[in-house]
């Protein structure tokens, strides 16, 4: 076999070894930091207003998918006329609301 190829095997085998060590980390150390790891997010906005709703899921949902250790808290700048979706979410939700 020649050196080009020797070269060639040799670089991909490199690159095997890094993906798999790469992966194992991923998996064992980068896991057990999000677990036990805390981060907060603090939302501002009006609880009456209908994005406000989605703004709150879709923090629920990095909360639930990636850091569970994450608290989030909802603070209310608006008049409050109307329903208020977010005090309710809030509710239900284990989030901190704040008038």
């Amino acid at each position: 076999m020649s050196v080009f190829w020797q070269s060639v095997l040799a670089v991909f085998a490199a690159v095997g070894f890094y993906t798999v060590l790469h992966t194992v980390y991923e998996l064992i150390c980068a896991h057990m930091l999000r677990m036990h790891g805390s981060a907060e997010l603090t939302l501002y906005g009006d609880g009456c207003d209908p994005s406000c709703e989605q703004l709150i899921r879709t923090a629920l949902h990095i909360r639930k998918q990636f850091l569970p250790g994450m608290t989030v808290t909802f603070i209310e700048i608006g008049a409050g006329q109307g329903q208020n979706v977010a005090k309710h979410l809030a509710a239900r939700q284990n989030i901190m609301y704040l008038e």
